[in-house]
């Protein structure tokens, strides 16, 4: 299959690369047409520009043509043969003019002569603009030198407008001068013009709902890694929910969230909150977003209101994150390469663990060398005496640095090659990604294919991307980051021969730990691999002037394989019968995705209408085989097909799941005067994931916006370049749940273990119970806003006011043992999610003459979380969350704040008892009962809420300042008011085993004697710390999430090496964090702090 893939590529560059060298083809038929009729068939025929004086043109008339797929160049020679006119051709653009024109110019005293050089931002001539004089045919194109010669009729106002392909159009006003120097403005800021929603496009202007976009390019300036991260410190509104368990890990898929939580996190296998993630117009999953080459993103756009995300219906409920790639570019072949190295170096600042004399004394303050006993207390003091040895002579193993690299380098590597004319363009790209995990072992390697064809054919354009992408990853086989984290500094990992020993002891006492390196000696395995092939097929027909029909088709086909194998002398199986195991799971997904679109647009006078209809279709399967096996003889046996038996009551299991989708989606636009702005969308969906009598739900929305710099009382306001207010209200959708979770499941065994066969009959056992009256979770979103552009477009924003409010959302029913079920889905919940978000740009200093320019930003996110409403069956989940609470628990074990639901509160509070802390006299804990009495007993019934970790605002600050080539971003990141539950101060503090290393505070704030005013409770206290207010702690943090520098080498000394763009970039991600708690992070797998260089070079 490799070698199919890598032929097809190879065979379709060979192909374009023959064909699209030259210039465009065409075919046409006229008779008695006049030249510029010829012109305007061409235009569209070819896709190029042309630029005339139509009192020039106007005497060639009666031209007969009859041309198939000839070249563009043989139809002009012979509608120009004879006239005394010819054509230039210059980047896509084609000026017809007089032969000798300087003769005709100087013979003719009603025209002037104007001569001039066109350059970009950095100095660099630009050949090939097109210069015209505003509101006629009459243009020129610079040369290759940027220089230009237009005449100019004589006239009270001449205006020229310039426009290149990637470059703002700048509008100029002669005022007598001789020759004019103008500077163009890369079109950056142009992709913020226009909102891309999956389906169509629209102009900022003319579009009424709360959307942002970023360009692929302001994204890969912030980091080289995924791009999701990227957005996220842009963007406040599009959140990563930051995993201190599982750090930096190259395999974990992050959380993220558009305007707060909406659904309760204990309903779904999923992440409830996820954004929907659409890619090139169809849906893909958030893993698949997160292994996208950057250098393939063209822009991303977040939807976030009614208005701007019901067109997704069923899928939008927590908001939608549309990404398009790149499409290939026009012109002679080009190659783009693109190389990053990362550096990586593991953050263990969060942690302060005793080091071997520390943890020693420690031991002895917690009673471990005493005993009444007195046999028992010299056995304990002759073990003491052996550590404090070990000690003495320098033993102090810092475990923490066994398992992590020292320092991490990873490399990533991406290879465009693009070209065509305006009937065919292609494009190859090709990626490798080798990413190396800060823990030893661990990693995600990439490698990616894509192949993009577009061809035109008259009124029809058809468009087909294959990707193809093989992704490996692999979990560390030195185990959790935790696990080093318990070990005593005092013992040594290894014999006296340098090898790695299992088990550690000291002396001759029966204690002893085993040793987590010893695991990574062995040949286990932790790998999951993918291979994922995506087709999108499309075929676009502008019927007439104003109506395209588009039908759309996407095939995705992902195989996985995750081998999990620990060989018989993994610590796992240390003094157990079971040796080794090996499990297996292989995962088979396919789905279709299909629209049908027409659009219509229209404009009459100041009247603008715009109208989409959408028909689409979507099936998704899921094939799941698992298995595990047990016993293997040696550890190298690695194969599942080496182990000897099943464990008692298993054997091979899977599922298969079928999902389908329907859906019908009406969205009309008017505007008048662009001025008045009306947002219609409607879409019906039909799902099997909903209760028979329950299939489809309907969701539509309603925008308005006002365009006030387009009012002529504004208009001429210099100070306001533009201000709109735009508002919307509608409903839509979540379905991010388990298939079928409104049906009667049932599962059929073999076993006669289950007791579900009768004289050789199987037996079906009702695995769930249904509810057919299941239906749509829908979210009303209600949203105002503003957004502005002032002072000449010094300063530049937006600000959202939101509502959302979710309701019908799914929520486990418990029932009665005696059901012989713990629970059934129903719609119960309510959640409304409120608050605001602001961002500001403000350009400070701007010289275009001397390349240098100095931006500043600043944005904030506020929302507030509440469950609105409090049913019988969230009451009973806070029952069975109590009673789980109230079981017995391990000596010197503790409890996290478990979830609870309160009407009125965020789904998101810290529920523990209030205490008022340690008492000097006893040392015990004190604490306030509901009543307000003090008591010194624990209660669920004293459990209130006492913290909650949504945090009272949240954004993003930084700046840019460029100058000439060189060019300095930085990117913070901060978060005010959540609280956290310090669980640090509880496992590693107040509630520590003795026989585990612990945090250096565990020697410090205790309680001793009668009298001590303390924070923790004394050592030798073993009682298990249940949830207190005493370790809710206040998190405020700011973190330089992005620091970038790089440099633009000249264009025009690069041309004499074959080079058309050089840049060098150095990156730093994540480079420091400044918290008010201080806790643990990254607990199972470290955080890490990243460098990249990064080279982008453009033949």
């Amino acid at each position: 299959m490799k070698f199919l893939i890598l032929f097809l590529c190879i065979s379709s560059f060979q192909l374009s690369a023959n064909v699209y060298s030259q210039i465009a083809k065409v075919s046409l038929e006229v008779k008695n047409a006049s030249l510029e009729q010829v012109i305007q068939l061409l235009e569209k025929e070819s896709g190029y520009i042309f630029l005339y004086e139509d009192a020039q043109i106007e005497q060639v008339q009666d031209l007969e043509l009859n041309f198939k797929d000839e070249d563009l160049k043989v139809v002009l020679d012979e509608c120009l043969q004879n006239s005394g006119l010819t054509y230039k051709l210059m980047n896509h653009t084609i000026v017809i003019s007089r032969k000798n024109i300087n003769d005709q110019v100087r013979m003719t005293p009603t025209k002037l002569l104007l001569q001039g050089i066109v350059k970009d931002a950095d100095g660099h001539v630009l050949p090939g603009v097109a210069v015209v004089l505003k509101e006629t045919t009459l243009g020129v194109a610079t040369d290759v030198e940027g220089r230009f010669t237009i005449e100019l009729p004589k006239a009270d106002s001449i205006v020229l407008v310039f426009s290149f392909v990637g470059m703002q159009t700048k509008e100029v006003k002669w005022r007598g001068e001789k020759e004019l120097n103008v500077v163009l403005e890369e079109a950056i800021a142009e992709m913020d013009e226009v909102v891309i929603t999956g389906y169509f496009q629209r102009k900022k202007d003319s579009y009424t709902g709360a959307a942002t976009t970023f360009s692929g390019e302001k994204l890969r300036e912030i980091s080289t890694g995924n791009i999701l991260s990227a957005l996220s410190t842009i963007d406040p509104s599009f959140k990563l929910m930051e995993d201190i368990t599982a750090g930096s890990d190259p395999n974990h898929i992050p959380e993220f969230q558009i305007h707060g939580s909406g659904n309760l996190k204990s309903d779904y296998e999923n992440s409830p909150n996820m954004p929907t993630f659409i890619l090139d117009g169809f849906e893909v999953s958030a893993e698949k977003i997160f292994d996208l080459d950057p250098n393939r993103v063209s822009s991303i756009t977040v939807l976030k209101d009614a208005a701007a995300t019901a067109i997704y219906g069923s899928r939008a409920a927590n908001g939608v994150v549309v990404v398009e790639t790149k499409a290939p570019e026009m012109g002679e072949l080009r190659v783009s390469y693109h190389f990053s190295g990362d550096f990586n170096f593991a953050d263990l600042s969060d942690y302060n663990l005793m080091n071997a004399s520390e943890k020693l004394e420690y031991e002895q303050l917690a009673g471990l060398y005493s005993h009444p006993n007195i046999g028992m207390k010299e056995e304990l003091q002759e073990a003491y005496n052996e550590r404090l040895k070990l000690v003495q002579q320098g033993v102090n193993t810092d475990w923490m640095k066994k398992p992590i690299h020292a320092l991490g380098f990873s490399h990533k590597h991406s290879l465009l090659l693009e070209g065509g004319d305006a009937r065919l363009r292609y494009g190859l790209d090709l990626n490798y990604q080798n990413k190396t995990g800060i823990m030893k072992g661990s990693g995600r390697q990439n490698i990616g294919i894509g192949i993009k064809l577009q061809y035109r054919y008259k009124n029809l354009r058809f468009m087909n991307n294959l990707t193809y992408d093989h992704v490996k990853q692999k979990d560390s086989p030195y185990g959790t980051f935790s696990d080093y984290t318990y070990m005593n500094p005092y013992l040594y990992p290894y014999d006296e021969n340098g090898h790695i020993k299992q088990v550690l002891k000291i002396g001759d006492g029966e204690e002893y730990a085993l040793n987590p390196l010893y695991n990574a000696s062995l040949g286990t395995k932790f790998e999951t691999t993918y291979q994922n092939f995506i087709d999108n097929f499309s075929v676009e027909w502008d019927v007439l002037e104003g109506l395209k029909l588009k039908a759309a088709v996407s095939l995705n086909k992902k195989m996985t394989v995750e081998d999990r194998f620990l060989p018989a002398g993994h610590n796992s199986f240390y003094e157990k019968d079971l040796k080794g195991s090996y499990e297996k799971k292989v995962t088979d997904d396919f789905s279709y995705d299909a629209n049908v679109m027409a659009a219509y647009t229209k404009e009459v006078n100041r009247h603008l209408f715009n109208a989409t209809f959408v028909w689409n279709i979507k099936e998704t399967k899921n094939d799941l085989f698992t298995t595990t096996a047990y016993n293997f003889p040696n550890d190298k046996m690695d194969h599942i097909g080496m182990g000897v038996e099943y464990q008692d009551g298993d054997k091979p299991s899977g599922d298969y799941e079928v999902s389908r989708l329907m859906g019908v989606v009406g969205n009309f636009n008017y505007g008048y005067d662009n001025r008045y702005l009306v947002d219609f969308s409607v879409r019906s969906d039909g799902s099997s994931v909903y209760g028979s009598s329950k299939r489809w739900g309907t969701f539509g929305s309603v925008g308005v916006a006002w365009n006030l710099h387009h009012e002529k009382w504004l208009a001429e306001n210099p100070y306001v370049n533009e201000l709109k207010i735009r508002g919307s209200w509608g409903t839509t959708g979540g379905q991010n749940f388990y298939p079928f979770q409104a049906m009667m499941m049932y599962s059929y065994k073999e076993s006669a273990i289950d007791g579900l066969t009768y004289d050789d009959y199987i037996g079906a056992l009702l695995k769930a119970f249904g509810n057919p009256d299941l239906k749509w979770q829908q979210t009303e979103k209600l949203n105002v806003g503003v957004d502005f552009t002032l002072l000449n477009s010094r300063l530049s924003g937006y600000f959202n006011i939101y509502k959302d409010v979710s309701k019908s959302v799914l929520i486990d029913v418990l029932l009665a043992p005696s059901v012989g079920f713990a629970s059934y889905k129903d719609n119960l919940g309510e959640i409304e999610n409120k608050g605001l978000e602001l961002n500001l740009r403000g350009v400070l200093l701007k010289d275009a003459d001397r390349r240098m320019q100095w931006d500043v930003f600043f944005n904030i996110v506020k929302n507030k979380n509440r469950l609105m409403k409090l049913n019988d069956a969230l009451a009973a989940y806070n029952k069975s969350q109590d009673d789980e609470m109230n079981g017995e628990i391990e000596e010197g074990k503790t409890r996290a704040p478990m979830v609870r639901y309160q009407e009125g509160k965020s789904i998101n509070m810290i529920w523990a008892n209030e205490s008022i802390g340690i008492d000097p006299n006893t040392g015990e804990e004190v604490f306030i009962a509901l009543n307000g009495d003090k008591v010194n007993k624990w209660s669920t019934d004293n459990y209130k809420p006492l913290g909650c970790s949504d945090p009272k605002f949240e954004g993003n600050f930084g700046t840019m300042f460029m100058y000439k080539g060189f060019q300095l971003n930085a990117y913070f990141r901060y978060s005010y008011g959540a609280d956290v539950y310090n669980q640090t101060l509880v496992d590693k503090v107040e509630n520590v085993d003795p026989k585990e290393n612990a945090d250096r505070r565990v020697l410090y704030d205790r309680w001793k004697t009668p009298g001590d005013v303390a924070k923790f409770k004394a050592i030798s206290n073993t009682e298990a710390t249940m949830p207190t207010s005493r370790f809710i702690e206040q998190e405020n943090y700011i973190t330089l999430s992005s620091l970038n520098l790089s440099y633009q080498f000249d264009a025009g000394r690069l041309r004499h090496y074959g080079i058309e763009r050089l840049k060098l970039s150095l990156i730093g991600n994540d480079v420091f964090r400044a918290s008010t708690v201080k806790m643990e992070r990254g607990t199972s797998y470290p955080f890490a702090r990243n460098y990249s260089v990064a080279l982008q070079v453009t033949f």
